[in-house]
């Protein structure tokens, strides 16, 4: 199967703000269930991209930064592409697994939910693309 012909559902994009969050997920899961995803997998998808929209709404540096999402199915999985017009900022840069070994009182504030992103991925990659913070994540079938 060619890159062209591999299921997708095209980049849609949303404001970066967190009252934007429940029309972000719902376009997740709809989009997933309409490349017939199974449930665990949408979940584990709607997690990232909370995890990774509500970082760009409160955290992105730019008044009007957009984020964009969007699904590309294989034989093996998908792959979620995430864009966004915030500051440059690896998401995926100076993961410190360590402090998960750690009991709670004694974990750093912050950083653990670009771990969970990472870790529930397969493969993960950043890029900056003309002007956007661009995250490609891959969930392979269970």
């Amino acid at each position: 199967m060619s890159p062209n012909d591999r299921p997708s559902a095209p980049a849609t994009t949303f404001r970066a703000r967190e009252s934007a969050l429940r029309e972000v997920l719902a376009h997740v899961e709809a989009r997933a269930q309409g490349l017939h995803l199974p449930r665990e997998l949408c979940l584990r998808l709607c997690l990232v991209v909370e995890e990774l929209f509500v970082n760009t709404a409160r955290y992105g540096g730019r008044e009007g930064a957009e984020a964009s999402v969007e699904l590309v199915v294989d034989a093996r999985g998908v792959e979620l592409r995430y864009a966004d017009t915030a500051l440059p900022f690896n998401p995926l840069e100076g993961l410190a697994i360590d402090p998960l070994s750690r009991p709670v009182e004694l974990r750093p504030i912050g950083g653990l939910g670009r771990i969970l992103v990472r870790e529930l991925s397969s493969a993960a990659h950043y890029a900056r693309e003309s002007g956007r913070n661009v995250v490609c994540l891959r969930f392979d079938h269970a």
